[in-house]
């Protein structure tokens, strides 16, 4: 499986080298710090398929200028380092909304302006991306005109700022990069403490809510980067409503080494006023620190979101009838959407809730299951994305797509795994082509851990699956990547990558001592472990 920027590295290169019947896998996470990425691959006798992704086609030279200008403010490793290591970190974070707020007053919008959006503001550890999809594409179904900030970007950083659920084109892209870029550079901030340019991440934020406010959407849904207390994101006074996913242990060094700390920083999005729902599967101890800063920051309701078995779908089945991000995990953050969607709508369109929701339903309160409209569910079954729990197909070659990247997620993304693949090769044995062709199904894994992480207590999870092979490999495509490149990465140099990579493959022959040693196999590039894959295939 792959880390969020592993898999978008793969879910990229696999769609652009549709010529050599490969697919490209690409994920998600906060630009700054990268996860884990699990891939795993299955050789099987499957009908001919396109991926469900496709690249577009054009390409611009001024989109990959503006990406280019982007590119260059990406912090780099040694400056993310420092921070983590420095005694005086928290006083630099408290810089970070400061700063965002600066940026935005340069390009003429105050924080007041952004009550406008409206905002429906998630952070959490796991599943805020999917959480943040799920509601979008719910209200998007209603009629209302919907911004969706997230990250990572799986392809194309245009992808990070959506309006009805398209990324922004490349010439609206780069103009308002453009745009932006070029105002701040001609108007230096007051404070001498604060950088003339803002820092990759930070710049896509304020882009955001440049584009919506220019936009004027109804609602902006918006996904925290990296915790929530001191996240630019933050710079949202008043948000409608607020959420937080399930937490777990993640960059611990920013965050904290406990679940209270953690959770702390997360429900640091609460705002006065705000209705605040958590996802059902929080710990005692997070529970107790959530509720502790929701009274502190007083909002108006704090709830917690009852599991997807409790609401309704239409043809009176208790669980959607499909769904489209697949994993038993994935209801956890379906049943918060519904929430925090639901929730938006009685606060700031109660007469659009009143002809969904008609006789007792109208009753409802924050918390409480309901019966899901048909809009929603069509919603729900249609709502894609990409690089969770993934399944890509080209030729005979079956992809399995994840970013997990704690313990927890990993465990889920096993469980996602065995369920799925036992499904596929289900439908393998019954169809005709898998009739006609005898071939022995082989079982790869592509792996990478980044960050902090212990690349040995992720693994531990998929140690007992019966992998044929095992490929450890960084999220770098290739040895020559163009600065003007959406792939383009300056967190960490091409070597650090390599050492990391290194000791995923120690950990795993630690885990796995009994697998043949030349089963297991390191690659510097993403190019040259696919390219193995093709050539096993063929053999």
């Amino acid at each position: 499986m792959p880390s969020a920027r592993h898999a978008r590295s793969i879910l990229r290169f696999i769609l652009n080298c549709s010529k050599r019947e490969l697919c490209v896998l690409q994920m998600s996470t906060a630009m700054s710090i990268p996860r884990s990425t699990v891939c795993f691959s299955t050789s099987s006798s499957l009908p001919p398929s396109t991926p469900c992704l496709s690249m577009p086609t054009s390409s611009s030279t001024r989109y990959e200028e503006a990406v280019h200008k982007l590119n260059m403010l990406q912090s780099n490793s040694a400056t993310i380092q420092k921070l983590k290591a420095d005694a005086r970190r928290e006083q630099m974070q408290l810089l970070n909304v400061p700063e965002t707020v600066s940026c935005l007053e340069r390009l003429g919008i105050t924080v007041a302006d952004l009550d406008a959006l409206r905002a429906i503001h998630v952070t959490g550890t796991k599943g805020k991306g999917s959480t943040c999809a799920y509601t979008e594409a719910m209200l998007r179904a209603v009629g209302l005109k919907t911004g969706f900030f997230s990250s990572p970007h799986m392809v194309h950083v245009r992808e990070r700022i959506r309006i009805d659920g398209l990324p922004l084109s490349e010439e609206k892209f780069a103009d308002a990069l453009f745009a932006a870029h070029d105002r701040l550079e001609k108007l230096p901030p007051t404070d001498p403490n604060i950088p003339l340019m803002p820092a990759y991440f930070k710049f896509l934020t304020v882009l955001a809510f440049e584009v919506f406010l220019r936009e004027k959407v109804d609602v902006a849904v918006v996904e925290v980067g990296i915790g929530g207390e001191y996240d630019c994101t933050n710079v949202i006074r008043s948000p409608s409503v607020c959420g937080i996913t399930t937490l777990d242990y993640d960059h611990v060094a920013l965050l904290g080494n406990s679940l209270e700390e953690i959770a702390w920083n997360k429900a640091g999005i609460f705002k006065h006023d705000a209705t605040a729902v958590v996802s059902h599967d929080q710990t005692p101890e997070s529970a107790a620190k959530i509720e502790e800063r929701a009274a502190e920051r007083k909002v108006d309701s704090l709830s917690t979101a009852p599991p997807l078995s409790a609401y309704s779908f239409p043809g009176g089945t208790g669980l959607p009838l499909q769904v489209g991000i697949d994993g038993e995990h994935q209801k956890t953050n379906l049943a918060l959407a519904l929430q925090l969607a639901r929730g938006w709508l009685r606060r700031e369109r109660p007469e659009m809730e009143r002809k969904l929701w008609t006789g007792e339903e109208t009753s409802w309160s924050a918390g409480a299951p309901f019966a899901v409209p048909s809009q929603w569910a069509e919603a729900i079954g249609h709502c894609h994305w990409p690089g969770r729990s993934q399944i890509l197909e080209r030729g005979s070659r079956r992809f399995f797509l994840d970013g997990a990247h704690t313990v927890k997620s990993m465990q889920s993304c096993v469980e996602w795994f065995r369920t799925a693949s036992a499904a596929s090769g289900a439908n393998d044995e019954n169809s005709a082509t898998a009739k006609r062709v005898d071939r022995k199904r082989a079982m790869t894994l592509l792996f990478h851990c980044t960050g902090d992480r212990n690349p040995e207590t992720l693994m531990e999870s998929l140690k007992p699956l019966p992998f044929t092979r095992v490929f450890l490999c960084p999220p770098m495509v290739g040895r020559r990547l163009a600065a003007s490149s959406d792939a383009a990465n300056f967190f960490r140099p091409p070597d650090e990558q390599t050492k990391q990579s290194m000791e995923c493959e120690a950990a795993w022959r630690r885990l796995r001592p009994d697998m043949d040693a030349s089963c297991v196999r390191r690659f510097d590039y993403l190019t040259e472990a696919l390219e193995e894959l093709q050539l096993l295939q063929e053999e």
